[in-house]
């Protein structure tokens, strides 16, 4: 595991040509114990520690739904503790919402890793180390944690304290609870590291096809084997308009094929990021500047920062589609597409041409489609709609909180 960490600081000096476009959401995966990916099921050890960390974040569930539990009965004595631990909860179950969503739609995605795996072969793909800082970034919140776990006495009694019937059971029940949590944070940012790079390296894997599309429609009309006036050779000009047009055909297929996934994620996560950036910030400013209360500004920016980059991803693939229409307008075909009016031939190859590429331009007038549960696009547009749907939603909350009981 050391050795596959030190493969992925080693990325961003140039070596992503080497290594699996897909690794780093795979290893993100096997963390939280989420799938083990099928080239290391021959791996007897890592299926046994696949296991064990499967019921290792099991146990740190129940743990929590056991707080929330504890904290609802004592609700009235500590409302403030309840916020906290309702909070915490909430937050492993959307983790976990979303761990379920990619499992449902594992087979799209592993389809799609296939298809990736074989156009990389013939493309590199320049988009790795970004995934690869981005992942690093995300994680870096469970080491916080862990650093504020370590050194502060107040912040480990408020959010890790030892629930009372797991006490009443003994010295050996404190310690194993004790053992559980040491890696809570680092485990769940894993767990919820894993989807947000899944479906970085989803939508960047797909704006690298696309922009490797809109290269090969600009060769064309204008490359180095492009025609010239007067001298086109037809036959290898449908040819290649035949072979990009197919490559535009699977890309499609592909983007089909996700789209279910890529909808239910973005529901899932535009949804709860309004409400938790809403209860979050709620928080933060009813009770004032605790420990706590840092580590969860620290999730909130980084869940804000996880819809607007995902909106930004989304805005690049319908650019690129949008992209590939204005090249092909723009392609002198006037100029360069020209036949002699007495070859009957020539004249209908040219009309296939022509229709061809037409019929191209103006599919790519329409936008991709990606949206969040089918409900609206996924754009810029909406993420400034989530800020205010959170800014509405933290208003509520505040004058409920005003309201004289």
């Amino acid at each position: 595991m050391v050795s596959r960490l030190v493969t992925l600081a080693s990325w961003s000096t140039g070596l992503a040509a080497k290594v699996d476009f897909f690794l780093p959401a795979e290893l993100l995966l096997l963390l939280p114990g989420f799938h083990l990916a099928t080239r290391w099921h021959r791996k007897r050890w890592l299926r046994l520690l696949y296991r064990l960390t499967q019921l290792v974040q099991l146990c740190q569930y129940l743990l929590w739904a056991d707080r929330f539990y504890l904290a609802l009965v004592d609700g009235p004595r500590r409302s403030a503790k309840i916020l906290h631990v309702a909070n915490t909860f909430g937050v492993l179950t959307m983790m976990l919402a979303r761990m379920l969503v990619l499992r449902w739609f594992l087979g799209d995605i592993e389809q799609f890793k296939g298809y990736q795996r074989a156009r990389r072969r013939t493309h590199r793909h320049d988009s790795l180390p970004t995934i690869v800082t981005i992942a690093l970034a995300f994680q870096a919140i469970g080491l916080a944690d862990r650093a504020v776990f370590c050194f502060s006495r107040t912040y480990r009694h408020e959010l890790y304290e030892m629930p009372s019937n797991v006490a009443a059971c003994g010295w050996w029940c404190e310690a194993a609870v004790h053992l559980l949590s040491f890696d809570f944070a680092w485990r769940w940012a894993a767990a919820y590291n894993a989807s947000l790079t899944t479906i970085n390296t989803l939508l960047m894997g797909l704006a690298d096809e696309l922009a490797h599309l809109v290269a090969g429609y600009g060769r064309l009309l204008g490359g180095e084997h492009a025609p010239s006036a007067g001298t086109v050779d037809w036959r290898q000009l449908e040819h290649n308009i035949a072979q990009t047009v197919g490559q535009h055909e699977q890309f499609l297929a592909q983007l089909e094929r996700l789209r279910p996934f890529l909808r239910a994620t973005f529901l899932v996560m535009f949804y709860s990021a309004v409400l938790f950036l809403a209860i979050g910030t709620f928080m933060i400013t009813a009770n004032g500047t605790t420990t706590y209360d840092v580590i969860l500004s620290g999730f909130l920016c980084a869940l804000l920062l996880e819809c607007y980059w995902c909106c930004r991803l989304v805005d690049r693939l319908n650019e690129l589609n949008a992209g590939i229409g204005t090249l092909l307008y723009g392609l002198d075909w006037p100029t360069v597409l020209r036949y002699r009016g007495e070859n009957a031939g020539e004249a209908s190859h040219y009309r296939q041409v022509r229709a061809a590429l037409s019929i191209i331009q103006s599919r790519t007038q329409v936008g991709l489609g990606i949206s969040c549960g089918g409900m609206f696009a996924i754009s810029s547009e909406a993420f400034a709609s989530l800020v205010k749907m959170t800014y509405t939603m933290l208003m509520f909350l505040r004058d409920t909180q005003s309201v004289p009981s």
